[in-house]
Formats: structure tokens, C-alpha cells, sequence
């Protein structure tokens, strides 16, 4: 720039014309032009000066503009490595951490692919498990209750009905009427006319043995204090629930009482053992009553006929001991087997 009398002014980072470097180079900074004394061999140039050819005589050429991003152009060069040919020897120090080693992948691998949307759910076992289980503990059960009957069932087809303990010559005949056992005809000779009949049967058990037929017959004439006849007949056969007998019990209420108007005593030639009993009660103004008993036990079977006559008549002991022990045999005869 030239001020007031032709005098040159310079800026900051200009020099005065002359040195062979146009101001307007703006690739060329103040410090890199050649001060006084330019003329100086290059061999005497100051070694930090970039520019060692300012001052140099013949006109001045611009370097060729270059960018950092021009291709070829590449203003950093690595320090050769110490393996490269020809390199110095000397260790370079290491900048960066070595880049970390991966393991190759095998043969066969496949990369994970991903996957979109919601994930898969768990087929659900926890229902299956419990009704697995509850499955199994039903099976299980079934399976105990169905052996423990099958135990009992064989315990009881071992076991079986002993039968043993209460059979004998004579057995229990289904179907049968208990007053079919006897001969009720017998009452006409005391009263004619048939009042009432009632009987019963009781079959015995399966295991404890038993069973038993009950009768009970009555006749009765027409008119004041006329006469009764009745039959009562009773069968029990031997069971597994004790040891005395239905025919000792008889034996012990029938014989108990003695004295006037009673008596008893055995009956022989009926089965293993037999009795009678009978009894008079005297009266003076009504009908006089009469019984007589005959019981008896065989094998397996205990068998009682017991008439009452009610007359005004005298006492025929005879005909009612004859009646009373024919019925017993009757019976017998008709359960032995």
C-alpha cells in the first residue's frame, strides 16, 4: 500500500516489495519470506525454514493449490514399522492398543437369525404335571381298594362258613311252613273250632349258623266258658354264637318250679335227651287250665311242643302227654336229612 509522499505501508504479516514474493500468495506467511540478506546459499538457509528457495533468484511460481481431500493428496506418512524393508531397526512405540482377537468360527456354525415379534411361549406343563399326578393317584387308589377286596374276598373263600361248629343230622328246610310241621288235628279233642294260626321262619346265617320255625295254633268252642285247646311249637337250630343250648335253656325255666300241680321229668327213646313238664291250675267256679311240655335235643336241633287245654272238665294227663311227644317226633322226622 503506498501512503502520502510514495512511501510504502506494510501490515503485520507483510514485508516490503523486493523479496521476490508477491504479497497477495497467501499460501506464503510472513515468517517464510526472506529477510535482509536473502542472497544467502541455500546451503546457509536456516534448516526450520519450510521454504528454502525464497530469495531465489528468477520470478517467483505458486505452488500448485492442493486441498486435503484432493485425491492423491496425503499430507501425513506413517514411521516405517520395524518389519518394513529397509526401515530402521528401532522399536516404534506402539500408539494404540492391538486390535483384540476373535475366535474364528467353527465349521457347521450358523449365526443366530434374528427373530420378530413376540417370543415363543412354553408349552405350558404344570396343568399336565398335576393332572398327571392326580391321574396317578387315582389309578392308585382304585388299585389299593380293588386288592384289599380281593384280600378279603380270598380271606373269606379260605376262611369260608365253618359250618362245621353248627351242622348236624338235621338242617333247615327253605319254604317250609313251621305249622306244617305238626299235626294241629290234634286240638279237635279238646275244641273243634280253629280260632287262630300264626307261624314263623327264620332262615340261619351264613357264618354263624341257627335258624328256627315258630307255631302257634288255637281252638275254641262256641259258647259260655267253652273250651280251648292251643298248640305252640318251637324249633332252633344249633348256632355259632355260644355254647348253651336252646334246649337246656328250656329244660332250666320248664323244670324249675316244683310242688303241688307240677311235674317233670325225662322222656326216653326221643333223640339224646328229653323232658316233660307239666302243670294244673284248679279252679272252682271257671275253667281249669292244663299244659304239658316235651322238648327235646338231637344232634344239631332243638325241638319243643308245649298244648294248654282250658275245660271245665277233669284233667285227661294221659291224652296230652301222648299229643305233646308225638308232635316232637313228627317234627324231627321231618327235618333229618
Amino acid at each position: 500500500m503506498t501512503g502520502e509522499g510514495g512511501s510504502v505501508v506494510t501490515g503485520p504479516n507483510q514485508k516490503p516489495p523486493g523479496d521476490g514474493v508477491p504479497p497477495s500468495d497467501p499460501t506464503v506467511a510472513w515468517w517464510e519470506r526472506p529477510g535482509e540478506g536473502a542472497g544467502q546459499t541455500p546451503s546457509q538457509a536456516d534448516p526450520t525454514v519450510l521454504r528454502g528457495n525464497i530469495g531465489a533468484p528468477g520470478p517467483y511460481t505458486a505452488p500448485p493449490a492442493a486441498t486435503p481431500y484432493q485425491s492423491g493428496a496425503n499430507p501425513y506418512t506413517a514411521p516405517p514399522t520395524p518389519y518394513q524393508s529397509g526401515a530402521n531397526q528401532q522399536p516404534y512405540p506402539q500408539q494404540f492398543p492391538p486390535p483384540q482377537q476373535f475366535a474364528q468360527p467353527q465349521a457347521g456354525y450358523q449365526a443366530p437369525q434374528p427373530q420378530w415379534g413376540a417370543p415363543p411361549r412354553p408349552p405350558s406343563s404344570g396343568n399336565k404335571t398335576l393332572w398327571w399326578v392326580l391321574g396317578s393317584i387315582g389309578v392308585v387308589a382304585v388299585l389299593v381298594i380293588a386288592g384289599i377286596a380281593f384280600a378279603v374276598n380270598k380271606a373269606s373263600d379260605a376262611l369260608g362258613p365253618d359250618s362245621e361248629k353248627w351242622a348236624g343230622n338235621y338242617e333247615f328246610q327253605k319254604g317250609k311252613n313251621a305249622c306244617d310241621l305238626v299235626d294241629l288235628s290234634v286240638l279237635n279233642q279238646w275244641a273243634t273250632t280253629r280260632e287262630t294260626t300264626t307261624h314263623t321262619e327264620r332262615e340261619p346265617y351264613e357264618y354263624i349258623g341257627g335258624g328256627s320255625y315258630n307255631c302257634d295254633a288255637k281252638n275254641k268252642d262256641s259258647g259260655r266258658n267253652a273250651d280251648e285247646a292251643s298248640l305252640s311249637l318251637q324249633v332252633e337250630f344249633k348256632s355259632d354264637t355260644g355254647t348253651e343250648s336252646d334246649y337246656a335253656r328250656w329244660k332250666s325255666s320248664d323244670t324249675r318250679t316244683t310242688g303241688k300241680g307240677h311235674e317233670n321229668g325225662p322222656v326216653s327213646g326221643l333223640g339224646t335227651e328229653a323232658y316233660y313238664a307239666s302243670e294244673q291250675q284248679i279252679y272252682s267256679s271257671i275253667n281249669n287250665d292244663y299244659s304239658y311240655i316235651v322238648a327235646a335235643i338231637d344232634s344239631n336241633v332243638s325241638v319243643k311242643v308245649e298244648i294248654e287245654v282250658s275245660t271245665m272238665g277233669s284233667y285227661d294227663r294221659a291224652a296230652m302227654s301222648a299229643a305233646a311227644e308225638a308232635q316232637v317226633r313228627k317234627v324231627m322226622a321231618a327235618l333229618k336229612k
